[in-house]
């Protein structure tokens, strides 16, 4: 099934299996990117001899960083400042717009290969080290790289939505089908992004398929569940 695919556009790595001196060939590159949506465990069955990840973290990084260059800068200005004393408010409306939106959207370009490092690094400690998995550390930056396509497309998805509110960090979160609610509870389910719920379930579905001992249920509720940790800690700090 996996000869079907072209293999155009990366260079093939050296395999984990052993014995085998050529890898078997991954799907190319335009064909992750729908895969990943449309066929998320048939793309990691076919990455999992064969991973890659560098090529598709830098386009989500370069394609959320564009979602965020069409903004206008104002909306950067109105978001950095939506909770500061008006002093500096009205201080850092001196400030050429520039400087604060540029710095931002460069800062998230630059996250987009780094971000699948630092979640591959989590999800191998508590996957590989704990609970025993066997896995290289490369098919776990495959996986986290690909599934950050999800919240990549979701980015691009919500761009309108910045624009019209004036507002960067504006997405579609859970809170959004809980209006009614307000404080603490209403701040974690805003942080509740659903492109990174769904990204998460991907993921978890991802290292299942890598090790095909383990079920895609419960690893993707650990991921869900370190995700949700995380949003309740952030949501401590949001005013």
């Amino acid at each position: 099934m996996i000869d079907r695919y072209d293999t155009t556009w990366d260079e093939p790595d050296a395999t984990d299996a052993p014995g085998t001196e050529d890898p078997p060939p991954r799907p190319n590159f335009f064909t992750r990117l729908w895969m990943v949506f449309a066929q998320p465990a048939d793309l990691f069955r076919a990455l999992a001899a064969n991973p890659a990840w560098f090529p598709v973290a830098a386009f989500s990084g370069l394609v959320i960083g564009v979602s965020m260059a069409v903004v206008p800068a104002e909306a950067f200005y109105e978001t950095a400042t939506a909770n500061m004393p008006p002093e500096q408010a009205a201080e850092m409306r001196d400030l050429p717009l520039a400087l604060i939106k540029w710095p931002w959207v460069g800062g998230i370009m630059v996250l987009g290969p780094i971000g699948p490092v630092i979640l591959s690094l989590v999800s191998y400690v508590i996957f590989v080290f704990m609970r025993g998995d066997r896995a290289t550390f490369k098919q776990h930056l495959c996986v986290m790289a690909h599934a950050g396509i999800i919240t990549a497309v979701g980015s691009l998805l919500v761009t309108p939505i910045r624009i019209a509110t004036m507002n960067v960090q504006e997405s579609l979160a859970v809170s959004d089908l809980t209006p009614f609610l307000d404080g603490y509870l209403y701040n974690v389910l805003n942080l509740l992004d659903l492109f990174a719920l769904w990204a998460t379930v991907v993921a978890g579905l991802g290292l299942s398929v890598i090790d095909p001992r383990r079920r895609w249920a419960p690893t993707a509720a650990v991921l869900v569940l370190i995700f949700l940790v995380l949003v309740m800690v952030v949501a401590v700090f949001v005013p």
